[in-house]
């Protein structure tokens, strides 16, 4: 396969995201990689709040797969069903509105679940017919115990992004003015983690624990398991800092703008450089900097000896590194602490150009990857099982033996594979997370030797590789 022929862009990653807002490399795939409409991602985030209802507004379909994704949720969880409400409209409503169908449902989900909060949810229907569900979330405020809120979710009212975005802005509407700065207490904002199972919990936990080895303390994971308590006093903790850097900054900076709570501004804690600044920049306002210091130190210290043994089986290599596209960034620069070049492989366009700001951010930090765009991912948009894309992948990487792949094990790429997408239970971020991936790393490189499975193989893009074991 000629190279011309399969890729589309090799360069920087501050080249990259020049040529895509420029418009060189516009992708004809609205949202093609990500396939959550923005009710979806907004209901992801309202179901961080712990005894909230949704009530989706809008025909049955549209609440199943929320429905399904928050039972799965909380059985994987073991904690009590949370319940998901739909007006259900069928055609009569369409014609004639369905406020009243609305009005109903919300008096209901008080009486029958007594939650702390109600969200009311439009979906396109209700949207395009003009019902307003605003008003009568207002009409009903006094009739209720519930808290009730709004979110126009309308799948053609915006992106899977602003979805999230609409979600984190309707949480801090919740937010009350502080009465009170609590010393060295901190928000991680940004988590989207309620029944359903949309982040890792270790990786909070991993920066939880972190917070108490310096002498801070958390405040509240916004919206990660918080109760509406937790929203309502958010804006009395110290600082805010992100949990996930693209979504944790925008509620960030929106609360910074609110209510005048600092915003700790740094990329993902993910490698040992990245785990160090985030600390720092929370450290630094509580005035506790020179804990910080000992506890970087200290752990620094205790992480080395799987530091070295991943530098040495790894120096040298080259990292081909296919992930989302905020961890991608992050690998790369942790790559680099081991000694290896990181290449970024198939961040789509679309993500980067929903991504800019942050992106800008890290570039303004001086991360600047390298990055490979494929024509199969540019124009079919999935990066996680399309043949084209693993064709491509093995063209690109050819005979050479120096690459290591960090990603997904449905890849074959060829070369010792670090598995970063199945493997849960162990933090990806902070310290633990950075001796866990050296840990994965060096175990790839020493059982580089092992065949895969042909078989899964063929199951996944329909043929199967000399040497692969059947």
């Amino acid at each position: 396969m000629d190279r011309a022929d399969y890729i589309l862009f090799d360069g920087t990653l501050a080249e990259y995201l020049r040529r895509v807002e420029a418009g060189e490399l516009a992708s004809k795939l609205q949202a093609s990689h990500a396939p959550p409409c923005k009710f979806q991602t907004a209901a992801a985030v309202i179901s961080g709040i712990n005894n909230v209802v949704p009530i989706v507004h809008g025909p049955r379909g549209c609440a199943q797969s929320l429905r399904g994704t928050r039972v799965a949720g909380c059985q994987y969880r073991g904690r009590p069903y949370e319940p998901t409400l739909c007006t259900a409209l069928d055609e009569s409503q369409v014609v004639f509105g369905g406020e009243g169908k609305l009005a109903r449902a919300i008096v209901e989900a008080d009486r029958r679940y007594n939650p702390d909060l109600i969200v009311v949810m439009s979906t396109c229907c209700p949207g395009i017919i003009g019902d307003d569900i605003e008003g009568i979330a207002e009409q009903l405020r006094s009739q209720v115990r519930a808290e009730i809120t709004t979110i126009r979710s309308e799948g053609f009212g915006g992106d899977f992004r602003s979805g999230h975005e609409d979600a984190f802005r309707a949480i801090v509407d919740l937010m009350d003015p502080p009465i009170e700065t609590i010393p060295y207490t901190v928000n991680l904002v940004g988590a989207r983690v309620g029944p359903s199972y949309t982040e890792v919990r270790e990786d909070i936990q991993e920066l939880q624990d972190m917070l108490g080895q310096f002498g801070a303390k958390l405040h509240s994971v916004i919206a990660g398991g918080c109760t509406l308590a937790e929203v309502k006093r958010a804006p009395c903790a110290a600082v805010n800092t992100s949990w996930c850097f693209d979504w944790g900054r925008r509620i960030g900076l929106l609360m910074r703008e609110r209510f005048g709570v600092p915003f700790c501004e740094s990329g993902l804690p993910y490698g040992l450089g990245a785990t160090a600044d985030w600390v720092r920049k929370i450290a630094a306002p509580l005035g506790l900097s020179a804990q910080a210091e000992d506890f970087i130190a200290r752990e620094s210290e205790r992480i080395e000896p799987d530091l070295e043994e991943a530098k040495r089986l790894l120096a040298g290599r080259r990292a081909l590194i296919e992930t989302g596209p905020m961890r991608a960034i992050a690998l790369a620069r942790m790559a680099a602490e081991l000694g290896m070049q990181g290449v970024i492989f198939n961040m789509h366009p679309y993500t980067l150009r929903e991504r800019k700001e942050a992106v800008q951010f890290l570039l303004d930090s001086d991360q600047n990857p390298r990055v490979l765009l494929t024509r199969g991912a540019f124009e079919m948009g999935s990066y996680s099982a399309s043949k084209q894309t693993q064709d491509e992948m093995e063209a690109f990487l050819g005979d050479a033996q120096d690459w290591v792949y960090f990603g997904s094990p449905l890849r074959f790429p060829g070369v010792p594979l670090v598995n970063l997408a199945t493997e849960i239970g162990q933090p990806h971020f902070g310290f633990a997370g950075v001796q866990n991936i050296a840990r994965r790393a060096a175990s790839a490189m020493r059982h580089a030797h092992r065949e895969r499975s042909g078989l899964m193989r063929q199951a996944m893009y329909g043929v199967a590789i000399h040497g692969d074991l059947f």
